[in-house]
């Protein structure tokens, strides 16, 4: 064969090997490329997915956040508003006991009041201290009347900085005493008025 054809054999059996191995290569590009593509696509889909269970996972906070906060304003108001009544109840219960003095059942109350209070105290000489307003109930009559009871000396003083109604019963040194006011006796009482008044009004 001449030299000529055996060349231009050659050159085709180079060209046919050059394009089958260019095929190969566009092949592998292209699949290169899809699966490039395709962990593109999968990177971005699951960004996408991140970002919205971030999102989402915020709003969820924000949201539990504003309900934490909505339901501590609720405590609060009602926290308020319960003690609005319960001030109000104690005040009522103030007035109820101001009004009291003006029945005749209340001269009756100081003096079985003033001999129990008495009976606590030791000694025999005793001071009687309350609103200057409460002579009119604690007159000399009474105080005698409760004396004689006790077995005892009973004198009555005028305390200008005591609330009305009631009385404080003192021991002659001054160092025990018993305050029977009405402010003195819902003070001492307020934790089970309250816990009261809760009760009969909400169950608490």
């Amino acid at each position: 064969m001449p030299l000529y054809d055996q060349v231009e054999l050659l050159c085709q059996a180079i060209s046919v090997q050059a394009k089958a191995e260019v095929d190969q290569i566009l092949v592998r590009a292209r699949e290169e490329a899809d699966r490039r593509l395709i962990e593109a696509e999968a990177s971005h889909q699951e960004a996408l997915a991140r970002t919205k269970a971030e999102v989402e996972a915020q709003a969820r906070l924000e949201a539990r956040n504003r309900i934490d906060r909505a339901e501590l304003e609720g405590k609060r108001l009602i926290s308020q508003t319960k003690e609005t009544w319960l001030t109000e109840v104690l005040a009522q219960a103030q007035a109820r006991l101001q009004a009291f003095r003006d029945t005749a059942g209340y001269q009756d109350w100081l003096r079985t009041t003033l001999l129990a209070a008495l009976q606590q105290l030791e000694g025999d000489q005793f001071r009687v201290m309350a609103h200057p307003d409460e002579v009119t109930w604690l007159t000399p009559e009474l105080l005698d009347e409760v004396s004689a009871s006790r077995g005892c000396h009973l004198a009555w003083a005028a305390g200008p900085d005591l609330p009305p109604g009631g009385f404080v019963a003192i021991r002659s040194d001054g160092r025990v005493r018993v305050d029977q006011t009405f402010a003195g006796i819902i003070e001492r009482q307020r934790e089970t008025l309250r816990a009261e008044t809760a009760r009969q009004l909400w169950g608490d």
